[in-house]
């Protein structure tokens, strides 16, 4: 039996992602049973995270993998490196690289991503600039809760 599993025990699905219909969500989750959570596991959509600040500032908020990639390509688009995107083979290993940030060490994320820029060409600097502000330098989650490394590692000592 594994005994770090993720049981989904709340999904809402909300009409808006602004941080007051979140905060009506939460507010009706909690009253229930006395529900006190211990973790949380959202996408990155601002409203959201304000809301769990707000209202849960003591569970350990931890940051989709899903969704974490799925902002990155909107950003491709949005920085006009779709064609690059899909014609260049680098630069789109690249842009994996960026995503694979969540499973390399928490010490190592920093070097990880330096080294990631490095490969890219200056037309990538938009890109790198949201990366690096919405995940390195004032990341909405930290670190520590985006980062698939210690996860995994844990898992794997168990079953070693």
């Amino acid at each position: 039996m594994m005994t770090n599993a993720i049981t989904p025990l709340v999904y809402g699905l909300l009409i808006d992602k602004s941080a007051e219909d979140y905060n009506l969500f939460f507010e009706k989750v909690l009253k229930q049973d006395n529900f006190q959570p211990e973790s949380n596991m959202t996408g990155f959509e601002t409203g959201i995270i304000k809301s769990v600040k707000d209202l849960l500032p003591n569970i350990l908020h931890k940051g989709c993998l899903i969704h974490s990639s799925q902002t990155v390509c909107p950003q491709v688009q949005s920085k006009g490196l779709t064609t690059k995107y899909n014609e260049d083979e680098a630069f789109r290993l690249n842009v994996k690289q960026l995503i694979a940030l969540a499973f390399a060490p928490l010490d190592q994320i920093i070097t990880g991503f330096d080294l990631i820029c490095d490969q890219f060409n200056d037309d990538a600097d938009d890109l790198l600039e949201y990366f690096e502000k919405t995940r390195i330098d004032e990341p909405k989650i930290s670190g520590k809760n985006w980062s698939k490394e210690a996860s995994i590692r844990s898992q794997i000592i168990e079953y070693s």
